[in-house]
């Protein structure tokens, strides 16, 4: 048995070989410009929404040495980052390439997304060539393989995962997992099986420092093997123990990083009011949402804000459905292993998010970025199956069948392509991605309150004060809402003390808003009341100790109540964070010039005077201190 593997193995390589050459350029040619000329308006705009906090507010990023740095993240900030150090590098290499233009952070995007197609490319394409499928797919392998990954790389679904920088988690974790898979197949079919199995092991641990989705390679691999390669279990493991070996310690070193992370399961969302049985109830209707815009993707949607299955009704058709839809797999893969392996690549790929384990969002389309391509497969592949079954019978003649098949492929793709391309245009502001979410998802309170805070940045603050009023009526209950209003209040109408109200509920319905914390103590410093103040920048600090305006603002409160050791204290610590910080150095000057250390005042008045030239204050405070030392120049 093991001399036959060999041969066929042999036999798989000298045919793709043969086969290679100019269709092969001629088909990565067709799917790199397709998705360039799909994507071509997804170069501009600007960074919206979690873009802010993992990218422009991520100071992680702005060196790549020392690289633990960028690999191991400390402290509060960044949350979707931690335990990530793959995707974090990524984002390091964009800011040194371009600083916070977004357009180099998106090209990166568009180019992970080209490579992950021509990876699926080539995974289909060798597939079909295997011994195990006969001669039914050897002769259309090429073309259909390109089928499939073109039809992948321009729906519009994936404009989720790569039009929205920060979703590159998924796209990034996509690439690698597909490119594990992709060595792995190389490994059972390479006469150097060893270095196929290195990359393959090696690219699983890339894609477990993007994305934790990326716990299930290991297993998919081996439904993989045991379907097109071994025949069994028993004989994949044995023929490729030492790269399952690999995988398996693949596995201890995630776990390893994730027990390293600052708190990463209550980032992840994990720990949040919905329970695990309303998150899992909820998901059979979110599953079948995901299956409804993989076939008719409209409306396609940023933020659901999808609400928690509670009725039979909203439960049952999405239970049914999916339900039969694992039995089916289940089966599958006990009677006919290799459509088997493409549903439970849909649900493996699928279950870490949408299965048991509560997430701060219940449906996200990015999601679904890898589980499309196995739809994708399974219905190419199933068209072509059907064809032939057509041409058999006589009903049609092969070319006809290639024609139509062909036609068919032409029309959805440019389809999908227009539709791709029509969806990046909503991503050309924070404004519009947020108008048209709104206007697709009216109750949802997240649009209503980011579209006032993007009307308020272009000083329309009477139509972002409307916004902001309209998400606290949609949910007397969102944390956010009542913190944006506060905001709203508090800089357009400078009504304090109403915004006061709407941070104290804020903090309310969610203590560990470290916002609404520190603008809460601002408010009350500003009303005097300075012990309360003094209590919410504490606690916002301790949510969040690399808060660098909680420091400042707290210095300040306690130079002011002739703390000033500590106030020092906390200016320092302000400026370990945000260096050019001019407010922070002129202040602790003061400070510092106040327990006499004049000379040190005196070097941070001129850091504050190289970042800030026309600071009044700081050059008064320089002259008074240079003057006290004797040296009036």
């Amino acid at each position: 048995m093991k001399r036959r593997h060999r041969s066929n193995s042999t036999e798989n390589a000298r045919a793709a070989r043969t086969s290679s050459g100019w269709p092969l350029l001629l088909a990565a040619t067709v799917i790199v410009l397709a998705a360039v000329v799909a994507y071509s308006n997804s170069l501009q705009g600007p960074f919206i929404f979690d873009d802010q906090q993992n990218i422009v507010d991520n100071a992680s990023i702005r060196r790549l040495w020392p690289i633990w740095s960028v690999f191991f993240l400390q402290g509060s900030g960044r949350a979707a980052l931690h335990g990530r150090p793959v995707m974090n590098l990524s984002l390091a290499l964009d800011y040194a390439a371009g600083g916070l233009d977004p357009y180099y952070y998106r090209l990166t995007n568009l180019l992970i997304h080209v490579l992950a197609g021509l990876t699926l490319f080539g995974i289909v394409r060798r597939t079909l060539l295997l011994p195990s499928l006969g001669q039914r797919f050897a002769a259309a392998a090429t073309l259909l393989a390109l089928a499939v990954a073109l039809i992948w790389t321009l729906h519009p679904l994936d404009t989720a995962a790569v039009t929205y920088v920060v979703q590159r988690y998924e796209s990034l974790m996509g690439l690698f997992y597909l490119l594990a898979l992709y060595a792995a197949i190389r490994c059972g079919t390479s006469a150097h099986p060893r270095r196929w199995a290195v990359a393959a092991v090696a690219a699983t641990l890339l894609a477990l420092g993007c994305k934790e989705v990326a716990v299930s390679i290991p297993l998919c691999i081996l439904l993989y093997d045991r379907a097109f390669l071994a025949g069994s279990f028993r004989a994949a493991l044995g023929r490729r123990w030492g790269m399952y070996v690999g995988l398996a310690s693949a596995w201890a070193a995630f776990v390893v990083l994730f027990l390293c992370s600052y708190n990463r399961g209550a980032w992840a969302g994990y720990g949040l009011r919905v329970s695990w049985m309303e998150y899992a109830r909820t998901q059979f209707g979110v599953i079948l949402h995901y299956l409804r815009l993989a076939f008719w993707p409209c409306p396609l949607v940023l933020d659901y804000g999808w609400p928690v299955a509670r009725t039979v009704g909203e439960i049952l058709p999405g239970a049914v459905v999916i339900g039969g839809l694992a039995a089916a797999t289940a089966y599958a893969l006990v009677r006919w292993p290799k459509w088997g392996f493409l549903g439970a690549w849909f649900f493996m790929i699928l279950a870490p998010t949408s299965s048991i384990m509560p997430l701060a969002d219940l449906a996200f389309e990015h999601r679904m970025y890898l589980p499309l391509a196995a739809l994708v497969t399974g219905v190419m592949v199933g068209g072509c199956l059907v064809g032939q079954w057509l041409v058999r019978r006589g009903t049609i003649s092969s070319p006809t069948s290639q024609a139509i098949g062909a036609a068919l492929v032409i029309c959805a793709s440019i389809t999908f392509g227009i539709l791709t391309f029509q969806r990046n245009a909503d991503y050309q502001s924070d404004l519009s991605i947020w108008q048209d979410t709104m206007a697709k998802v009216p109750g949802n309170v997240r649009a209503h309150y980011n579209v006032g805070i993007a009307l308020g940045d272009r000083k329309r603050f009477d139509e972002a004060f409307v916004q902001f009023r309209q998400a606290v009526e949609i949910n007397p209950d969102s944390a956010e809402a009542h913190y944006n209003l506060g905001v709203a209040l508090d800089r357009y109408r400078q009504q304090m003390d109403e915004a006061i109200v709407h941070y104290e509920r804020a903090v309310e319905l969610k203590p560990e808003y470290v916002q609404a914390q520190h603008n809460l103590g601002r408010a009350l410093a500003a009303r005097g009341r300075v012990d309360e103040a003094i209590a919410h920048y504490e606690k916002a600090l301790e949510l969040k100790p690399d808060y660098f305006a909680a420091h400042y603002n707290l210095g300040t409160i306690l130079a002011g109540r002739g703390r000033i050791d500590e106030a020092i204290a906390h200016y320092r610590h302000a400026l370990e964070i945000k260096p050019d910080l001019a407010l922070a150095h002129n202040s602790l000057g003061l400070a510092l010039a106040g327990r006499g250390q004049l000379d040190e005042a005196i070097a941070h008045y001129q850091k504050a005077l190289a970042i800030e030239p026309n600071d009044a204050d700081a050059r008064r405070n320089l002259a008074n201190a240079l003057k006290q030392k004797g040296r009036v120049k």
